[in-house]
């Protein structure tokens, strides 16, 4: 009961403060530092009643901890809502507040973790202070048997098909983007943003006349590029803004394609650079009573791509179609080696998705490969798995975003009715793909820079740029 009580009133206490320290968003390295000096003025207490049974206990605990972990995430499938999750609670009935309070904000992997640090320093204090008790080779068998367990842990969770097929949990834009847009700032030094030549034939000058602008991912360096050629100071604004806001711009934002056009919906913004909107979209905006008015700026084609090991060069239309419908399963049936085909397909309100059903016609989609997640108001949700490059795999995009972003590498994309999606097969529409990039507005926007920005667009100067960000112009 003792050993119980120090962990209670010495351990979980300062782990707690760390954790509403977390969710207060305070400097880590301070709260760490408290955090640990506090651990390090209890073992200072506590140090004249460690013994061996001490010892026993915690090492019998932590390794357990460290055991149980990889069996909790290979039975779950690394979804830290299972109730398998509950054993490894158990195991640790010492900390169970801190593991509790876990459950109410979906913040289990962070409990985890800290348990399993406060455990490790626990019994590396132990043996630091029995070191002339016990032998040296306990303390190396000890260490080596943490080590394994981490190692374990890592790799179990690394391989589970929550993290390996994990696609919209984003890394960046605050979580908005799978691919790193800060070179495409405007305030970028140096960025990689198209420039033109000349002045701008047009400028808007100042801040409140400009219109907010937002897109889909592989848009965001057509869209800046256009503000940095027409806005005065942009780069200045957006820099200035973005010190002290927590958001993707002021004017040149940017919250992917399924909030973005629920921000046109909205009236947030003026202008949504993209694909046309999804039959789920075009709902939506029935239920905002709005009008769209889809302006085309460019050319693009949609592409179906798989591993660059993969014999197949060539599909018909109709065949992709029996691929995403079901019926085909196998490469052997395409002329390819007998292999399984892993058919992945993109989130719904993406605009990939919407391509992908236009090209669909009146053949459905089996369901698509996914993924299990946690999510704080609704508990484990199904995600749609991001392509993930094996060797039977096959996915689809635009094909900017693959190329122009490298969103995949070790890839090939095939041909479609053996027409190959170069610039001049779109231009022409030859590929059967091709498709337009929008500048999507409201029928009801009627403000005058908008309209005269579309302008901007179809001209020459906005033309150059967006053929030379790597996208095809309408001419």
């Amino acid at each position: 009961m003792e050993y119980l009580y120090h962990y209670l009133c010495f351990i979980t206490v300062p782990a707690i403060l760390f954790y509403i320290s977390y969710f207060l968003d305070m400097n880590s390295l301070f709260i760490m530092g408290l955090f640990f000096l506090f651990l390090i003025l209890y073992y200072r207490l506590l140090s004249n009643k460690i013994n061996q049974i001490t010892l026993k206990m915690t090492f019998i605990i932590t390794i357990f901890s460290y055991l149980i972990v990889p069996l909790c995430l290979f039975i779950s499938q690394s979804i830290f809502l299972h109730p398998i999750w509950n054993l490894f609670a158990l195991i640790n009935l010492p900390y169970f507040i801190i593991y509790y309070i876990s459950l109410l904000f979906h913040t289990h992997k962070l409990a985890i973790t800290l348990i399993l640090i406060i455990n490790t320093i626990e019994l590396l204090f132990c043996c630091y202070v029995l070191k002339p008790q016990i032998q040296f080779k306990k303390i190396i068998i000890i260490c080596s048997c943490i080590f394994i367990s981490l190692g374990l842990d890592i790799y179990v969770y690394r391989s589970s098909p929550s993290q390996k097929y994990k696609g919209h949990d984003f890394q960046y834009m605050n979580g908005f983007s799978s691919t790193d847009l800060s070179p495409f700032f405007p305030y970028t030094k140096n960025n990689q943003l198209v420039s033109l030549q000349q002045k701008s034939s047009f400028i808007i000058e100042n801040e409140k006349d400009m219109p907010i602008l937002d897109g889909a991912e592989a848009c965001y360096p057509v869209y800046a590029a256009i503000a940095n050629a027409t806005y005065k100071n942009i780069a200045e604004i957006e820099k200035e803004y973005t010190k002290t806001h927590n958001e993707n711009g002021k004017i040149v934002t940017f919250y992917n394609t399924s909030i973005g056009y629920t921000r046109l919906f909205q009236g947030e913004i003026d202008m949504f650079f993209g694909a046309k909107p999804s039959q789920e979209q075009l709902e939506e905006a029935k239920i905002y009573g709005v009008e769209l008015e889809y302006t085309p700026i460019g050319k693009e084609a949609f592409v179906f791509f798989v591993n660059e090991n993969n014999p197949i060069h060539n599909l018909k239309s109709d065949e992709i179609r029996s691929i995403y419908h079901g019926n085909i399963t196998n490469w052997k049936s395409l002329g390819g080696q007998d292999c399984d085909i892993v058919a992945f397909q993109r989130p719904e309100k993406s605009g990939s998705q919407a391509m992908m059903h236009y090209f669909m016609k009146d053949v459905s989609l089996k369901e698509p490969i996914t993924y299990e997640m946690q999510s704080a108001m609704t508990g484990i949700i199904h995600e749609v798995a991001e392509y993930y490059n094996e060797y039977g795999a096959i996915g689809y995009t635009f094909k900017y975003f693959l190329e122009g972003l490298h969103q995949e590498e070790n890839i090939k994309i095939l041909s479609i009715d053996n027409i190959y999606p170069t610039v001049e097969n779109i231009k022409n529409k030859t590929y059967p793909i091709s498709t337009y990039l929008y500048c999507v507005t409201l029928k009801s926007n009627q403000k005058e820079n908008v309209k005269k920005l579309k302008e901007f667009l179809l001209s020459p100067q906005g033309q150059y740029i967006i053929e030379k960000t790597g996208y095809c112009s309408l001419y």
